[in-house]
């Protein structure tokens, strides 16, 4: 089992999903991934979301849509990105920090490299902490 497939399974298993593989993952570490019935899955740490896609075909199709192909691409978020930090070493990727992930705020100076495994761990555990909160209640971060 690779590093990722057991971050996704510890951080994002709560979510009834058993992932078995990794098929690719984003420059903003969005994931493309299958379980262990063979369903497609997509992990989105901006939306502190898995959805499951269903077969090979509705994988696809998901993926080649307009909208799913400017999010996994993220041409601006990318190039900021990459013109603020540099580019990613092996096994990372760029996000946004936690605080600006619970924001939704996009701008570039809230914008990081990261462990991509590390970036599943953050985002499935605070996934799981806030998936019951209504839209706009206040959080307090706490890191231990």
């Amino acid at each position: 089992m690779s590093r990722l497939v057991h971050a996704l399974n510890t951080a994002w298993g709560w979510t009834g999903v058993e992932f078995a593989e990794d098929v690719a993952h984003s420059l903003m570490g969005h994931v493309l991934t299958i379980d262990t019935q063979g369903v497609y899955h997509y992990v989105d740490p901006d939306i502190l979301a898995v959805t499951r896609l269903g077969d090979e075909a509705a994988a696809q199709t998901h993926m080649a849509s307009a909208e799913t192909r400017a999010i996994w691409r993220a041409d601006a978020l990318v190039e900021a990105a990459t013109q603020r930090l540099g580019f990613t070493a092996l096994g990372e990727v760029y996000s946004r920090t936690l605080s600006a992930i619970l924001s939704g705020d996009y701008e570039p100076e809230n914008l990081v490299r990261i462990d991509l495994v590390d970036l599943i761990y953050l985002t499935g555990d605070l996934a799981r902490q806030t998936r019951d909160l209504p839209d706009g209640a206040r959080v307090q971060l706490k890191a231990t």
